[in-house]
């Protein structure tokens, strides 16, 4: 069961952050349907290819801001309960929460709890990547990824018109746009497109490395601490049952939009193992 966060973006930085990374959504959406999609398809909506982009690209808008949305008011999972008269096996004491914690789980100093499969704290998100709300850290990075990747398809010809003479003034205008601007070199239209071309360019590549790192390591069923310090080798429990932990029992259709209901399959403090897993397969 889902439970919401009781305060979300209480640091002003966080807020700043979220915000902005909403308002640059917008804009690279924006960008694309008022003056990319003008210059391919013409004015108006005419053109049945130019209504497909605004579906599918209000679509992907949709389900990236939701997966956000979702990822920010979600509770992780708190790794904390009352303390056990007896130290139970593998538990440690948190002397922030003064309470003793799960395996897999750490304390966070910016959410101020213990959490549960804590893999880190995201600074986009403001939240933790951990038990309950890695499947929308996963949905809110496939979903920009696929923005922007489908960004840049539409800014080639653009692109392509800037470089069909390479040259110094095309480089600088292209991977510098501010400093082009300021000698005079890009203006007006020009210089909002290289903009916009330029952010969906770097993002696109900085959004790949962190979705190729964590589909990594959700695949062998491994937190980024236990990756780092080469544990947790017996939580990995195939493909299919890794994605099953991460996305819910509704894995194979849950990927595709964070409304779609998929309940995990454990409690975030007891975990099966690789060789239990393989013994019961075997004795099937």
């Amino acid at each position: 069961m889902e439970e919401r966060r009781k305060i979300i973006l209480k640091r002003r930085p966080e807020k700043i952050i979220v915000g902005g990374i909403i308002v640059l959504v917008f804009a690279v959406y924006f960008f694309e349907l008022l003056l990319i999609l003008p210059k391919i398809y013409g004015p108006g909506f005419s053109s049945s290819h130019k209504i497909a982009h605004v579906v599918a690209g209000t679509w992907i808008l949709f389900n990236a801001l939701i997966s956000m949305w979702k990822f920010i008011v979600v509770d992780p999972g708190s790794g904390s309960v009352v303390l056990p008269s007896i130290l139970k096996e593998g538990w440690r004491f948190c002397y922030q929460c003064e309470a003793n914690y799960p395996p897999r789980s750490y304390h966070c100093f910016s959410c101020d709890q213990c959490v549960l499969v804590r893999d880190h704290h995201c600074v986009i998100g403001a939240n933790c990547v951990g038990y309950k709300t890695r499947r929308y850290f996963l949905h809110m990075n496939i979903y920009l990824w696929i923005a922007l990747l489908y960004a840049n398809i539409l800014n080639m010809d653009f692109v392509f018109e800037l470089y069909h003479t390479i040259n110094s003034q095309s480089l600088l205008t292209m991977f510098m746009p501010m400093l082009a601007w300021m000698f005079g070199i890009a203006k007006g239209e020009t210089f909002l497109m290289a903009m916009f071309t330029s952010l969906c360019v770097v993002s696109f590549l900085y959004a790949t490395a962190i979705l190729l790192f964590h589909m990594r390591n959700t695949l062998k069923g491994r937190t980024t601490p236990e990756v780092m310090k080469k544990l947790g080798q017996m939580y990995n429990l195939g493909i299919v049952n890794n994605l099953r932990e991460a996305f819910g029992i509704n894995w194979p259709i849950a990927w595709i939009s964070p409304l779609i209901p998929s309940p995990l399959p454990g409690d975030g403090i007891t975990f099966k193992e690789k060789e239990f897993v393989e013994q019961n397969e075997k004795s099937m």
